[in-house]
């Protein structure tokens, strides 16, 4: 891992850099192929960061910084605890939480700690970004267009039986053996892509050689184009597309992309119930246009977004719908009828979630957070903004149509994400003119 570092030290003062690098180069690619395994990166970066920090008596991104952005996090972290008071499962919100500030902190240290990082062992750390994310998404390229093959032997090469793999539907067996895996089994593989593509981008654009710049970018974008736009998940379809599109406007005008943007989010966050209930009076969860899974979505926003009432100020407490389990009180035409009455433990919205589960309160405190995440980016240089306002739009559509918000693995990915573009941060803003 030497072709972007300058080789002005010595290769043993490297070390830490190269050490951070290489647990990036694994664990990116790691990611792509199941993305919970960045609940172990996150915290093995986060951990080696601290201990070279240590190392090296350079402690100054330990030193706690609070800001606005960082105290309305708190907030609202601090009131999911709180909805502990009057959940129905008190230990279940306070827990999640608790694991919330966890994740939070130790995001946000190992951010300061990879802002502040020395530039040659920064640019080692985003050699190793931008080189897992490029084997990541080849591998994932290589299973989608072989029917997931490399999964198939491994499973098999490993012994792993239909009592192991989950979930079952999505599995075929012959004799014993692993035959073929269904293609939505990769749409996790592929979330990971469209928020990690724009910090390595960031590492691409100092790479020590200039000719390579352009090459690696281009390259490292195709290739993640082609990953998820042949792969099941259309959120990561979205969010690709939404930072590419982005990424161009900001190029040209801050303003107009902070402002739209600003008022996307607010909308997002403060007119999905009533967004939620149109859908369904337009009928679309029946729409022949949209596939299944989304048909089903808005069904599930409709029986969310009809329980909003019932707390709309304090919300029924941090991760309860996975405890209260609603019903599905009715389905798409085209869906089977098993759908009928199962229960719903999530409702694929963060922004629907934060309603239902924390009332007005949390929403509020959660449109306050992006806004003012908004505003810091603007404050930017000019190259790092529309990297930055890319992610964040990429960030805004994943949460808007896939996971659980307190997922632990989920809730890691934006904090692994946050850190990396802080990384890329580091790297431009070395070279980058003040906001304009």
């Amino acid at each position: 891992m030497f072709s972007s570092a300058p080789q002005t030290l010595p290769l043993r003062s490297r070390a830490w850099g190269i050490g951070l690098g290489t647990i990036v180069m694994v664990g990116v690619p790691i990611i792509c192929v199941s993305a919970k395994t960045v609940q172990v990166t996150l915290p093995l970066l986060l951990v080696a960061a601290v201990a070279g920090a240590i190392a090296r008596h350079q402690t100054a991104g330990l030193k706690p910084r609070l800001d606005g952005i960082k105290l309305v996090l708190l907030a609202f972290i601090v009131y999911a605890a709180l909805s502990g008071l009057w959940a129905p499962d008190p230990l279940a919100a306070v827990s999640i939480s608790l694991m919330a500030a966890l994740i939070a902190v130790g995001s946000l240290t190992l951010m300061e700690l990879l802002r502040t990082e020395r530039l040659e062992d920064a640019l080692h750390i985003g050699e190793g970004l931008w080189i897992g994310l490029l084997v990541g998404v080849l591998y994932a390229t290589v299973e989608i267009a072989s029917g997931q093959a490399i999964k198939i032997w491994a499973y098999n090469f490993l012994q792993l039986g239909p009592d192991v793999l989950e979930p079952a539907r999505y599995f075929t067996w012959e004799n014993g053996r692993l035959i073929a895996v269904h293609p939505d089994d990769l749409t996790r593989n592929v979330v990971p892509i469209p928020l990690l593509i724009w910090p390595a981008l960031m590492a691409a654009a100092v790479l020590r050689d200039r000719i390579w710049r352009p090459v690696v970018s281009v390259i490292l974008l195709l290739l993640s184009a082609v990953a998820v736009l042949t792969a099941t998940s259309e959120t990561a379809k979205l969010a690709l597309l939404a930072g590419i599109v982005v990424f161009a406007m900001a190029r040209y005008s801050t303003r107009v992309v902070r402002y739209a943007l600003s008022c996307a989010w607010i909308t997002a966050c403060l007119g999905v119930v009533p967004a939620a209930l149109l859908a369904r009076r337009l009928d679309l969860q029946n729409a022949d246009w949209l596939q299944l899974s989304a048909q089903l979505r808005i069904t599930i926003w409709k029986e969310i977004a009809l329980l909003v009432p019932r707390a709309p100020i304090l919300g029924v407490g941090a991760d309860m719908t996975y405890v209260i389990r609603p019903n599905m009180q009715e389905i798409p035409l085209a869906a089977p009828s098993i759908f009928l009455g199962l229960p719903i433990t999530h409702p694929h919205n963060v922004y629907l979630q934060i309603w239902y589960e924390l009332g007005l309160v949390g929403a509020v405190l959660f449109t306050i957070f992006g806004i003012m995440v908004l505003r810091e980016i603007a404050r930017l240089g000019a190259t790092q903004r529309p990297y930055a306002f890319a992610l964040f739009a990429a960030a805004a559509i994943q949460i808007g149509f896939s996971y659980n918000i307190w997922q632990i693995w989920f809730m890691c990915l934006f904090g692994f994400a946050a850190a990396m573009f802080a990384l890329g941060q580091n790297l431009l803003g070395r070279q980058s003119p003040g906001p304009t």
